[in-house]
């Protein structure tokens, strides 16, 4: 489960810095200003992404398209990349339960989610700790030259106050910005304990639209094997 719920990682944070406009003048406490400030405004997003996991050297890619809306409903499909009709994985948070179904082998596993205020959010960075997030996170803009040629800024964020040998889902987030229309396009999360590396990119953004109820709604398939996993 906690697998799936950093792959979600890049989408609590995106939606905190859609309307984020970085330029060389603006230093992260203004850019933290700003992304509190407009953070309301973002509803919702959809979106198709990519990500890719490098653990101890090995890779993987995978891609898909997934909704998110505030404060935690999620649907998030991994597609077959030769026949993007064939849902290879299907994940969705209905904001009371986690549901992740696999077809391939029948089987769906079911979380509830912990509706405390310090759990609510489905991910690190988004929700309560949003708003104390300089609090939270030490804060700074990397210099990518590369990146900054295209137009893009990156913006890294490391916990504060880790606690020695915790189990932190991440050690540094860092966050691709396109400045012409301040979406982040990419995060990048890393955990050194693990020698995990995780990346989501994302294409074709679309901010605030119309998404019905059914949207972020799981019904069981017949014949398929429910598993309940315990809430973290």
């Amino acid at each position: 489960m906690r697998k799936i719920l950093l792959r979600g990682s890049g989408i609590c944070l995106l939606l905190t810095l859609l309307t984020l406009n970085i330029g060389l003048a603006l230093s992260v406490d203004e850019a933290v200003k700003n992304f509190r400030d407009r953070y309301e405004k973002t509803h919702n997003f959809s979106a198709n992404f990519e990500e890719t996991t490098l653990v101890a050297g090995r890779k993987r890619v995978a891609s898909g398209d997934l909704s998110f809306q505030k404060p935690n409903l999620l649907k998030q499909r991994y597609i077959n990349p030769s026949n993007p009709e064939n849902t290879t994985k299907l994940i969705v948070s209905d904001g009371q339960m986690l549901w992740a179904y696999v077809p391939l082998i029948n089987q769906v596993t079911k979380t509830k989610l912990a509706q405390d205020e310090d759990s609510m959010e489905l991910l690190p960075g988004f929700g309560q700790s949003l708003e104390n997030v300089d609090k939270n996170y030490s804060l700074r803009f990397v210099e990518d030259e590369l990146a900054e040629k295209r137009g893009v800024y990156v913006v890294e964020l490391t916990p504060k106050n880790r606690v020695e040998g915790s189990d932190a889902m991440f050690d540094i987030m860092q966050i691709w910005i396109r400045s012409e229309d301040s979406l982040p396009i990419q995060f990048m999360y890393k955990n050194e304990k693990n020698e995990t590396t995780f990346i989501l990119s994302f294409k074709n953004i679309k901010i605030n639209e119309n998404l019905g109820e059914s949207t972020f709604k799981f019904e069981v398939p017949k014949g398929v094997q429910v598993i309940t996993v315990p809430a973290r």
